[in-house]
C-alpha cells in the first residue's frame, strides 16, 4: 500500500495545465503525470481513510477507483454548456452505492 504523503507540486500543475491544454493528445502525453502524481495519491488517501469512513457507514462504497471514490477526470459534456474535455479538479466522495445516495450520509 501506497501511503498518502500529499500531492506533488508536478500533480497540481499538470491540474492547472488542463485547464489550458484541454485536449485529448495534450492528456495522452500527459497521461502518466495524472497517474502517478494525481491517482495514485488519491488511491492511497481513501485507503487510510477507509476504516474510519466505515466507523460512519459500513455500507460506504470505500473501492479507491475511479467512478467509486474517486472523481472522473473526464467530463459528460452532453448537457453542459461547457464542452471542455476534462475537469481541472478531482474529489473524492464516500457515500452508499445505490441510486438513493442522497437518502444516507455522504462525504466529499
Amino acid at each position: 500500500m501506497y501511503k498518502f504523503n500529499g500531492f506533488t507540486q508536478t500533480g497540481l500543475n499538470f491540474l492547472q495545465d488542463i485547464r489550458i491544454n484541454n485536449s485529448k493528445p495534450w492528456f495522452d502525453e500527459h497521461r502518466s503525470v495524472y497517474d502517478h502524481e494525481l491517482i495514485q495519491p488519491f488511491r492511497a488517501l481513501v485507503e487510510q481513510l477507509t476504516p474510519e469512513m466505515l466507523k460512519i457507514d459500513k455500507e460506504f462504497e470505500t473501492r479507491p477507483a475511479i467512478g467509486k471514490t474517486i472523481s472522473r477526470i473526464h467530463r459528460d459534456t452532453r448537457f453542459s454548456k461547457d464542452k471542455s474535455l476534462y475537469r481541472s479538479r478531482l474529489w473524492l466522495t464516500f457515500k452508499r452505492p445505490s441510486r438513493d445516495w442522497k437518502e444516507a450520509p455522504a462525504y466529499f
